[in-house]
């Protein structure tokens, strides 16, 4: 093992780790975006059918008994 530290071979072999490393960063990098264009796929192909409902919260005291529903709906216009 000790002739991959001479002068003439540690250069190959750090070019050697190196290339390793960023073919490893590429493919990581590839498989990550083939998943996400899988995913918009899949999400553009299923269109909602009805459109999002105004979101609702409910008031609770601490001991669990229930105060009033609250309604929040968004603004128009923005």
């Amino acid at each position: 093992m000790d002739f991959l530290l001479e002068p003439a071979i540690a250069i190959y072999t750090a070019l050697a780790v190196a290339l390793t490393v960023w073919i490893g960063i590429f493919i990581f990098l590839w498989r990550i975006d083939s998943a996400t264009r899988e995913l918009r796929r899949r999400l553009d192909k299923e269109a909602p059918a009805e459109p999002p409902t105004a979101p609702h919260a409910t008031l609770e005291a601490r001991n669990g008994h229930t105060r009033e529903a609250v309604s929040v709906t968004e603004p128009k216009g923005e």
